[in-house]
């Protein structure tokens, strides 16, 4: 996939995306954004994608996908999931 293609079906899903060293940012808008992805375009038939979280500093997984459709599933549930789980700690938290 082409930079141009995966930066337009970035915009065309609605994320913001930036250009680091690393790739393409892009957040997940979920809990004041605290959660993102990094695409970073290989030169094969597949797309690398970082997920992470930024309360912490640490990545859930560094993958490779075959679509970018799978690499920004897996990253926002991902942000999902941890996000459920958060939240039930605090609900615990006050028990």
């Amino acid at each position: 996939m082409k930079l141009s293609e995966i930066l337009n079906e970035l915009l065309d899903r609605g994320f913001n995306p930036k250009f680091s060293s690393t790739g393409i940012l892009c957040e997940i808008n979920l809990d004041n954004c605290s959660f993102g992805l990094t695409i970073a375009p290989s030169y094969s038939e597949f797309i690398r994608c970082v997920a992470w979280e930024s309360y912490a500093g640490s990545d859930y997984f560094d993958r490779l996908f075959p679509s970018l459709k799978e690499a920004l599933f897996s990253a926002q549930m991902a942000a999902v999931l941890d996000t459920a789980r958060l939240t039930e700690e605090i609900a615990h938290l006050g028990n």
